[in-house]
C-alpha cells in the first residue's frame, strides 16, 4: 500500500494542513473507523431519533458499514479502494469500480469509466453532523482521485456514480458534473456523469 501527500482546508482557520492519501484501505484504518467514526455515526442516529426527524431525511450514508465493504471489495480485481487520513485521524473512504458501468452522455455513451461506489467524510468534518467541522475538500479530493485513477486506466478522467439526495448540489454545483436524473433502476438515485471535458476543468 502507498500513500501520497495532500492537503486539506482547515475550516476554522483556512489554513492548508498536510494529509495522506492511501491507494487502499488497511485494517488499521478499518480500526480507526470502529473507534472514532463509528461512535460518532451512532450518536447521530440517536440524535436524529430523539428529535423525531423521519429516517427518510437522515444522512443516508449513516448505515454504511465500512469494514464490510473493504472485506467484499477486496475478493474482486475491479473495485479500489481509497484512503485519506489527516493528523492520524481517519478523514475520507471511498470505493470505485473499474467495470460496473459505462457513459451514458451522448458524448462518452457506451465508453468505459471509473464508477465511485461508496464514499465518505468523517463525522467531524461534516455540517450536517456537527457545528464546527474541522475540515474541508475531502469530497473534492476524493472526486479529484476518481478521475486520476479513470486517467490511469486510460477512461480520460471519465467517472459517474449515483448521489445520494443530500450530496446532489455538491456534484452538481461544486464537481460540475452532469445530471442525468433519477434512476429507476438503481433506488431512484440521481445520476452524474463527469466528461473529459468536466474533468479537465474541474482539476484545472
Amino acid at each position: 500500500m502507498e500513500k501520497s501527500l495532500l492537503y486539506l482546508e482547515r475550516r476554522k482557520t483556512g489554513e492548508a494542513v498536510e494529509a495522506e492519501l492511501w491507494d487502499d484501505i488497511s485494517d488499521e484504518h478499518i480500526q480507526l473507523w470502529q473507534d472514532d467514526w463509528l461512535p460518532l455515526v451512532e450518536e447521530a442516529k440517536q440524535t436524529l431519533e430523539r428529535a423525531g426527524v423521519p429516517r427518510e431525511k437522515w444522512p443516508q450514508d449513516l448505515h454504511w458499514k465500512w469494514d464490510k465493504k473493504t472485506i467484499w471489495s477486496r475478493g474482486l480485481l475491479s473495485l479500489r479502494r481509497f484512503t485519506i487520513t489527516c493528523e492520524e485521524k481517519l478523514q475520507g473512504l471511498m470505493l470505485v469500480n473499474l467495470t460496473k458501468m459505462t457513459g451514458r452522455v451522448a458524448e462518452q455513451k457506451g465508453k468505459d469509466l471509473a464508477y465511485i461506489e461508496f464514499v465518505s467524510t468523517a463525522p467531524w468534518n461534516r455540517p450536517d453532523m456537527t457545528k464546527e467541522p474541522t475540515f474541508r475538500g475531502v469530497g473534492s479530493v476524493m472526486v479529484r482521485v476518481a478521475i486520476e485513477l479513470s486517467r490511469e486506466e486510460s477512461f480520460h478522467g471519465r467517472i459517474g456514480l449515483h448521489s445520494l439526495p443530500q450530496a446532489t448540489r455538491f456534484y452538481r454545483e461544486i464537481c460540475g458534473m452532469t445530471e442525468l436524473g433519477p434512476d429507476g433502476s438503481y433506488h431512484g438515485l440521481a445520476y452524474f456523469e463527469m466528461t473529459e471535458s468536466q474533468a479537465l476543468k474541474f482539476c484545472s
